[in-house]
């Protein structure tokens, strides 16, 4: 009975935030565990996506934009990112029927920002993650945010924390598998199996854009009327100019440069996706025409980064089995369609939803995730000052972050050090998703 009080169980809200700004990924997860060591259960509870107030939103970008020529904006930009978490928090909890009193944790994240403000900064009023102090004033409930991935005590700020996540996910016993991320950017990760000696084998990188440069075009083409093609329907309607293509691939090399986020905010910039634009329009090709270049531009960009990545980081001849596709464009068919075309046939792609993850609640359920390890982390260590994150363990693998701390705070850090009997907890490394195929698999001892 003591061992079951003493079990871990513990609710945490993931939300994040793509460039864009409008709107929130949300995924409320509950995550077990009967002893440090065993498997830990991960069970997503509900998943979705909140819209941002349009007129919060431009007061946003208008901050943004004024951020760097006057200090004092940084507190009114933190005041409103952090008004849009905590009533996009709040849109979501009411519309899923959950209890804000049932949120142990929430991981934040927003992408493309960068940092506004001192990187150091003690008051969090002045800091660029500063607007996480409005969520916890606003909902109560304590918020990890700015995680730092450290492997082998060294910190890995290279490495995407969705991507660190995923292996953590879909490492498997022997297969050696790959995972693309098709967010703003897309990210691709090999995972080779457990069975390889080498434990931290895995390669991942950002590798170019995923959905930025098509949610451009789509708001480009549609004057604004619609902002994404994640399940590519608009696309299918047009044809795709082999021309442009090429030439384009031959100017932009992405394993080396990534196109910058800031353009998911601005129309009209001096980039490379207003310019692609300029180049459809300059042959008069359709809004569908260009939405269909600019997404098989997206398509052979990852191919490429594919290969090349798995011909600089793996061994002559290393094959991959099984290649699993996340993100909101991860139902996008004419991405998916091409690479099941031009990739050998021995790659079996496969939805993340085959785990038990939707492919759009991914990144939402990623920083979920991250928040878990880096509580578990900050509770049972001396270290009390979150900082300037460095592990005590040095050979370990760690996840830290910034933290706020909410009404129930204390109690929870009780709970995880009755859990884990004051001794000093290890990063996960056995994730079972409930619900999923490969779990219900392992199950029955297929796997």
């Amino acid at each position: 009975m003591e061992n079951i009080r003493n079990a871990l169980d513990v609710k945490i809200l993931g939300v994040s935030c793509g460039s864009g700004l409008d709107h929130l990924n949300c995924a409320f997860v509950r995550y077990r565990q009967a002893s440090p060591g065993t498997a830990l259960s991960l069970e997503l509870c509900q998943d979705g996506s909140v819209p941002t107030s349009p007129i919060v939103r431009n007061q946003i970008l208008t901050s943004l934009r004024e951020v760097h020529r006057k200090p004092p904006a940084v507190t009114r930009l933190n005041a409103l990112l952090g008004y849009m978490f905590s009533t996009g928090i709040k849109n979501f909890c009411q519309s899923h029927d959950i209890a804000l009193a049932s949120i142990d944790l929430v991981g934040t994240h927003t992408s493309g920002l960068g940092r506004f403000g001192p990187s150091e900064a003690d008051d969090l009023e002045t800091y660029s993650f500063g607007w996480n102090t409005n969520i916890t004033a606003e909902t109560g409930l304590s918020t990890f945010f700015d995680f730092t991935l450290f492997e082998g005590g060294i910190a890995r700020p290279h490495i995407s924390p969705v991507a660190f996540v995923n292996r953590l996910f879909l490492r498997h016993p022997t297969k050696f598998r790959a995972c693309l991320d098709i967010g703003e950017l897309a990210n691709l990760s090999f995972i080779p199996p457990l069975a390889d000696e080498d434990t931290r084998g895995t390669r991942c990188r950002d590798c170019g854009p995923g959905s930025l440069f098509i949610d451009y075009a789509m708001r480009y083409c549609t004057s604004n009327d619609q902002n994404e093609d994640h399940d590519g329907t608009f696309a299918t309607l047009g044809k795709v100019n082999e021309a442009i293509v090429t030439q384009f691939l031959k100017k932009y090399n992405y394993l080396r440069t990534l196109p910058s986020l800031s353009m998911a905010r601005e129309m009209f910039g001096d980039h490379e996706a207003q310019r692609l634009i300029d180049e459809c329009l300059f042959q008069r090709m359709s809004g569908a025409d260009t939405v269909a270049t600019v997404t098989r531009i997206t398509a052979e960009n990852i191919l490429r980064q594919y290969r090349k990545l798995l011909e600089l980081c793996f061994p002559a001849g290393q094959v991959v089995e099984e290649l699993f596709i996340s993100g909101p464009s991860a139902r996008n068919a004419n991405i998916v369609g091409y690479l099941e075309a031009e990739l050998p046939e021995s790659v079996l792609t496969k939805p993340l939803a085959d785990i038990g993850i939707p492919g759009e609640a991914n990144e939402a359920v990623c920083y979920a995730h991250l928040a878990l390890e880096a509580v578990l982390e900050q509770a049972t260590r001396s270290a009390p000052a979150p900082s300037t994150p460095t592990p005590s363990r040095s050979d370990e693998d760690a996840v830290r972050g910034r933290f706020v701390r909410g009404r129930d705070w204390e109690s929870l850090l009780v709970r995880l050090q009755r859990f884990s009997d004051g001794t000093p907890l290890q990063l996960t490394k056995d994730v079972r998703v409930a619900g999923g195929l490969e779990t219900a698999i392992e199950g029955l001892g297929l796997r």
